[in-house]
């Protein structure tokens, strides 16, 4: 296969991981939530996010090392080092999660009548196994896609999510209590692990084997990048994660917590679906943009932000529409005070969203210093929102601290990229996309009066499907310009087919 062939192989495979791996997901979360409740799934998601966090630190800068590097020997035809390298990471990953491990077990018996309240050791015991499992198939991840084997993480993602999908489905039918799914989450650990390594056992195998020495230069440089990285990963990984878990399970209730579950869920996997796919192409077509000219790929950060918007923009404006609705239908009427989370929310995933075409301009230019700032400015305020806004307004204050934390830090990459490159955005343009949804939400919004909620989401979702797309045609939203980044973003989607069938 040639490099374009794989190329698109391994974008079409990286996709359908990701794409399975959430949706499956979002199927077992809504059964998990269904069958525990608001207060038990707050005390659930905080266990999730703990080991989360834990694997985070455990695998500091260990799997982007092994991901960079694994790469960089394939790519010099030095195979002859990966296995000293793996066995350097493999080393440290484990003194790491020695660490991580016991500092999470004595967090967990220390606190657990506060975080877990009534749960027996044994519970808090399978956490602590489910981090010591993580961290290594995670590592097996990196390894995968550091040997570009993107097909092994789409099959890891396929039978591992559809496993544990298939359990907590058993478990929601006879009624389980918090022990079962947190036994079942341990249980996904087992199996997510052992997929892992069954894919990664070829250079597994190659690692044990090895006798050779990672030269003294590779060494420094692999030193060099995990005392860079560490930091910035921790840092940034739990600034990005659901950091609102801990501070509204100690501050305000763990159904608050279960409240703040639900409706972040459906936010990020919005955002994911609708302006995620454009994201995940900007860094690639920005770098090939501005190495063509600095001006060009300048030029590009006002359309990438007006596209953002035209599929981020109807997210806001349903959520604030149909949000009771779509928390009715996918989660029951225990959950209906998650309905103004999750319009809240939508804001900030969406605006999260918004800021990707600066950002990978600034990368494309060499300006990651300045973005690992911004970064780290960020997260630390996120950190204090999230406390402050917790402290005083409950869930309401979390959810309202994320969002307006979420439109500054947006903002602020923006104005970095902005004055970088002496451009301005489209604000007219911009302007026109937001009444646009506006005026589809008005017309969209009677259906909200329809009985059951899968009724009014249907006739809604129609209603505000015309809307919008006639409003965008009517307000001359979109210009030439951007049609030619639509063709753009669809020839890359494609793999360059589309370019290829119009010129036939």
């Amino acid at each position: 296969m040639n490099e374009r062939g794989r190329t698109l192989s391994n974008a079409v495979y990286s996709s359908a991981g990701l794409y399975i791996e959430y949706l499956f997901g979002l199927i077992a979360s809504i059964l998990v939530a269904r069958a525990l409740g608001p207060a038990d799934l707050g005390v659930y998601s905080l266990l999730v996010w703990i080991v989360s966090t834990a694997v985070i630190v455990a695998n500091a800068g260990i799997t982007t090392a092994a991901i960079k590097f694994v790469a960089e020997l394939n790519g010099a035809r030095r195979t002859d080092l990966i296995g000293p390298l793996v066995r350097k990471l493999q080393r440290l990953q484990r003194l790491m999660l020695v660490v991580v491990a016991a500092s999470v077990g004595v967090l967990l018996f220390a606190t657990r009548s506060r975080i877990a309240a009534g749960q027996e050791l044994w519970v808090l015991g399978l956490i602590v196994a489910s981090v010591l499992l993580r961290a290594p198939y995670m590592f097996n991840i990196a390894l995968a896609k550091g040997s570009q084997d993107f097909r092994s993480v789409a099959v890891i993602a396929g039978v591992s999510a559809t496993l544990n999908l298939a359990m907590i489905a058993v478990a929601w039918l006879w009624r389980s209590s918090l022990p079962v799914f947190i036994a079942i989450y341990a249980v996904s650990g087992v199996v997510f692990y052992l997929v892992s390594r069954w894919r990664a056992a070829e250079v597994l195998r190659a690692a044990g084997a090895g006798e050779a020495h990672l030269p003294t230069e590779l060494a420094a440089r692999v030193a060099h990048h995990l005392r860079v990285v560490a930091f910035t990963i921790i840092l940034g990984s739990i600034g990005t994660s659901e950091i609102e878990l801990p501070f509204l399970n100690l501050l305000a209730g763990p159904d608050q917590a279960g409240m703040f579950k639900v409706a972040n869920a459906l936010a990020m996997g919005a955002a994911l679906l609708a302006p995620g796919v454009v994201s995940a192409q900007l860094l690639p077509m920005m770098a090939s943009a501005y190495g063509r000219s600095r001006q060009e790929a300048a030029s590009l950060i006002a359309g990438a932000t007006a596209w953002l918007f035209v599929l981020g923009a109807p997210l806001i404006a349903i959520g604030a529409v149909f949000a009771k609705q779509l928390i009715a239908l996918l989660y029951g009427p225990a959950y209906a005070p998650a309905a103004q989370a999750l319009s809240i929310l939508l804001v900030a995933r969406v605006a999260s969203t918004l800021g990707q075409g600066a950002s990978s301009y600034l990368v494309s230019a060499d300006r990651q210093t300045a973005l690992m700032k911004l970064t780290l400015l960020f997260t630390v305020l996120r950190f204090a929102g999230a406390g402050v806004g917790t402290f005083y307004f409950g869930l309401h204050g979390a959810v309202v601290a994320c969002a307006v934390l979420a439109i500054l830090g947006t903002g602020s990459t923006l104005e970095l990229a902005l004055r970088e490159t002496r451009s301005s955005l489209h604000w007219g343009r911009l302007s026109r996309i937001g009444l646009a949804a506006a005026l589809a939400a008005a017309c969209s919004w009677p259906a909200t009066r329809l009985d059951p909620p899968l009724l009014a989401l249907a006739a809604g979702g129609v209603l505000f499907l015309i809307s919008y797309v006639a409003a965008l045609w009517l307000l001359r939203c979109l210009h030439e310009a951007d049609a030619a980044y639509a063709r753009a973003l669809l020839h890359r989607l494609s793999g360059g087919r589309l370019g290829r069938r119009q010129a036939e």
